[in-house]
């Protein structure tokens, strides 16, 4: 018998990174007693060995860890390429027996410039990850979601850099922007099969991503002409709250998400961002 054996099943993407949203979503499911399979790149991304992709390694320690909360499995998945992305899918419901909740987390962090230096590999390689990646994983989801007949849920880490623009990132905010579009038009597509497709946008997420060097906190305190945590306590300042959220409260919305508790949402772009964000 499977382990999985009467346990729903989540496939979460891009959670191979320590300390990441990804990761944070795959254990508070696991919590939830979720059967999960978790989906990382597994390799630096050879076009551009600037992304801070996690390694193999670090993929098969998440199973490893993860494993001690209940059954997980691992899948190397580039989201970008349309044939690795349906044998993911098939490798989930081969290992695991059914698919029931698909999370598209997988994202990156790099093209933060300005537009008009902006190459257009970067403005490519956002919409590729964030874009296509949330299309092709879930209509291959969608596809075995609707063909099971049983419902499903479809959640998309957004962003709230996907409602409002934001300098140095137009390739990341079109990218996030297309998302919620694609949610929205999905949800329509989807409700009359019981299925629900919804979006989380957080605001500043303290995770390991945000501190690395060339990363958003110290591009942003370069244009602004200050040092590093000068800049981190404006934007502090800047949230209602007073502080940067948690992957752990990302995670808390993906849950809610996914449970029966929000069977009448669809087509929502939930906001969690401390009030940073409230449109």
């Amino acid at each position: 018998m499977s382990a999985s054996q009467g346990r729903r099943v989540a496939l979460v993407t891009g959670a191979g990174r320590a300390g990441g949203i990804g990761r944070a979503i795959a254990e508070r499911l696991l919590t939830d007693g979720c059967a999960v399979a978790v989906s990382d790149l597994g390799a630096r991304m050879p076009d551009s060995p600037d992304y801070h992709v996690p390694s193999e390694c670090e993929l098969d320690r998440t199973v490893k860890e993860l494993s001690e909360l209940g059954p997980v499995t691992g899948v190397r998945c580039d989201v970008r390429d349309e044939a690795e992305v349906e044998a993911m899918v098939a490798s989930v419901v081969a290992d695991h027996g059914r698919l029931d909740i698909l999370v598209n987390n997988a994202g990156i962090g790099g093209g933060l410039g300005e537009v008009v230096d902006l190459p257009l590999a970067e403005w490519q390689r956002n919409l590729d990850v964030m874009a296509t990646g949330v299309f092709l994983c879930s209509r291959a989801a969608a596809r075995h979601l609707v063909g099971r007949g049983e419902g499903g849920r479809i959640i998309t880490i957004a962003s709230q850099a996907g409602k409002s623009g934001m300098p140095l990132l137009a390739a990341y905010s079109a990218a996030k922007f297309a998302a919620i579009g694609f949610t929205q038009s999905l949800a329509h597509e989807l409700g009359p099969h019981g299925i629900t497709v919804n979006a989380i946008c957080p605001g500043t997420i303290d995770t390991p991503l945000l501190d690395l060097p060339g990363g958003l906190m110290e591009v942003y305190a370069q244009r602004f002409g200050m040092e590093k945590e000068r800049y981190r306590s404006r934007v502090t300042r800047a949230i209602p709250l007073g502080r940067f959220g948690q992957p752990d409260e990302i995670a808390s919305c993906a849950s809610w998400l996914a449970s029966e508790d929000a069977s009448f949402v669809t087509g929502a772009a939930i906001n969690v961002t401390g009030g940073q964000e409230m449109h």
